[in-house]
């Protein structure tokens, strides 16, 4: 299997470079990010300096991982090892004559990018935080908190509120819809009423009971599941699952009774699948670097995440 690692690459205006493969390499004309072959002796960072060297003439000064990918070509095997550079010194141009652009995410589906690209397209459409929604009875109090997280930069919510009524999900979820759009953060809707579409079609997220019950993808734009071993991960690479949730990392107030699994457990459980992957368990934002290290998105949340500035 050849290792390549690959770069992601933001400017300023948080376009992403891309570039475009000589007509005679494998999957050639197509785009992808820059990158290129792990030598022999190297280490995956040492070969992602080098790479940017060689094609954009830049010099590397921090990355964190994004993801991996194992792709099954009918020709070739590759092991994408996905990194997000956030700062490097030097001016990007296509050193070896290639072409490059920067582009905006919504952008980069104009682009014809190799099958293996797949799940990076899926990782950059989504942020490193989720937030899911807490317990709340007083309506106004739910409101106030929400609005609290999306004035903080929140950029997608998992919408999960058990103890409601059909009736009251439904009110509260319309409401929640109505804001994400406004803010332009993504929502799915955990265990909506069966006779709420409107909303669930946009997006939803299946518990581990219903992901290992469907045969077949539901047809939502956005589709998120929880697991908690690697037999619902695998599941959820089936089904095209846009990302997981895999916990319990650590021990947490709101499922007492669940085991921690710790880091070592979450690294070596998403090497087996292609998908990005939210960390969930008794984290917070100051755990998104250590959850990048092992693999993860990013983490997801419910106290840690609500219970923030001004909204204690």
């Amino acid at each position: 299997m050849l290792h390549i690692v690959v770069a992601i690459l933001r400017n300023k205006s948080k376009q992403i470079l891309i570039a475009q493969r000589a007509s005679k390499q494998h999957q050639g004309d197509k785009w992808e990010f820059s990158g290129g072959k792990v030598e022999t002796g190297e280490t995956p960072q040492q070969a992602l300096a080098r790479e940017l060297d060689e094609e954009l003439g830049i010099q590397i000064e921090a990355a964190l991982p994004l993801i991996q990918v194992h792709h099954y070509y009918p020709d070739l095997a590759v092991f994408l090892d996905v990194f997000e550079v956030s700062a490097w010194q030097g001016e990007a141009y296509g050193k070896e004559g290639q072409p490059i652009r920067w582009v905006t995410i919504n952008e980069l589906s104009r682009y014809p990018f190799p099958a293996a690209n797949k799940p990076i397209l899926q990782a950059l459409a989504l942020p490193d935080t989720c937030l899911i929604t807490p317990h709340i009875e007083n309506e106004n109090e739910f409101k106030q908190g929400i609005l609290h997280c999306l004035n903080n930069g929140i950029k997608l919510i998992q919408f999960r509120a058990k103890k409601l009524t059909p009736y009251d999900y439904i009110k509260r979820a319309t409401w929640l819809s109505q804001q994400c759009k406004h803010y332009q953060c993504r929502l799915v809707l955990n265990s909506p009423p069966e006779n709420f579409i409107s909303l669930s079609a946009q997006g939803l997220h299946l518990t581990s009971y219903q992901l290992l019950a469907q045969k077949q993808r539901p047809n939502v734009q956005l589709l998120s599941a929880a697991c908690h071993n690697e037999a619902e991960l695998k599941k959820a690479q089936q089904l095209n699952i846009d990302f997981v949730f895999l916990s319990p990392i650590q021990a947490t107030t709101s499922h007492p009774e669940a085991k921690a699994k710790g880091w070592k457990w979450f690294n070596q459980a998403v090497k087996q699948i292609n998908l990005p992957v939210y960390a969930l368990g008794g984290l917070g934002q100051s755990d998104i670097a250590t959850a990048r290290h092992h693999g993860a998105q990013g983490i997801a949340a419910i106290s840690r995440l609500w219970k923030t500035d001004g909204n204690k």
